[in-house]
């Protein structure tokens, strides 16, 4: 039997990242390179920079089916399997910085549905896209997993007063989609338990980036109980937990880490 520190050890694991390139996904990109994992970052942009030879990235719009199936079957040639997939991507609107009154955060009544559309072809059929194809790699092993990432805004509703007339917000599209990577993990996780598939769901407060302004931080703030928005990398202890053996009796399991934002 391991002892509690083997369980946590994740070294030579095959690690596929969708959005790596991300706030969240490259700190994930960062810890999982130094555990010494093989490991795969799908995104459009690879903005990881590290020369070791562990680390490889593909280019991929995970809204594309058939580019979905190219990468699968690339990787598939390459490694054979999987062991380990990590679901960081989703769609907010512009692609580097939140605008402030861009389409993306309008009210439900005003809302475009070609952004409505975009969004849920990102965050839902993306993600349908990435686990159906890649499942037969990671059934392969016996003992799997899949983390997929909601938000705070996949348990509560956004809360309006945060953002004030800052022209940014949380708006419909996200919080469906965020609400429904919960549902769809859980079904994966009833489902494919007796094939040795743990799926769970990482769930991540509001995370600080330079964006922010600061009538945001000092709104957001002033409601959660730890008073802080979170740092990027406090959020790399729970993923080892639920990705390594440490978390073998887990599956169907949400993770909130949000300073006691959902709490209340």
């Amino acid at each position: 039997m391991k002892n509690i520190y083997e369980r946590f050890n994740i070294k030579e694991k095959i690690v596929v990242v969708v959005g790596g390139s991300g706030q969240l996904g490259l700190k994930t990109l960062e810890y999982l390179v130094d555990a010494k994992c093989i490991v795969v970052n799908l995104d459009l942009i690879n903005s990881f920079n590290t020369k070791k030879n562990n680390y490889h990235y593909y280019k991929l719009d995970v809204s594309k089916e058939s580019q979905v199936k190219k990468v699968v079957q690339k990787i598939k040639k390459k490694f054979k399997k999987i062991d380990i997939l990590i679901n960081h991507s989703h769609f907010k609107g512009n692609k580097k910085d939140l605008v402030p009154f861009h389409n993306f955060f309008s009210s439900v009544d005003k809302y475009p549905s070609n952004i409505w559309k975009k969004t849920l072809e990102v965050n839902l059929d993306g993600l349908f896209y990435v686990t159906k194809h890649f499942l037969p790699l990671l059934l392969k092993n016996k003992n799997s997993v899949i983390l997929n990432t909601s938000s705070t805004y996949g348990k509560v509703s956004p809360n309006k007063n945060i953002y004030g007339n800052s022209g940014i917000n949380s708006p419909i599209p996200y919080a469906t989609t965020k609400f429904a990577i919960i549902g769809f993990t859980k079904y994966l996780a009833a489902h494919y338990a007796e094939k040795g598939l743990r799926a769970n769901i990482l769930i991540p407060g509001g995370i600080r980036n330079k964006n922010h302004k600061k009538n945001f931080l000092k709104n957001y703030s002033k409601i959660t109980p730890m008073k802080r928005l979170s740092n990027s990398d406090e959020y790399k202890e729970a993923i080892l937990f639920l990705i390594s053996d440490a978390s073998s009796y887990v599956t169907g399991s949400e993770i909130t880490i949000d300073g006691g934002f959902t709490a209340w």
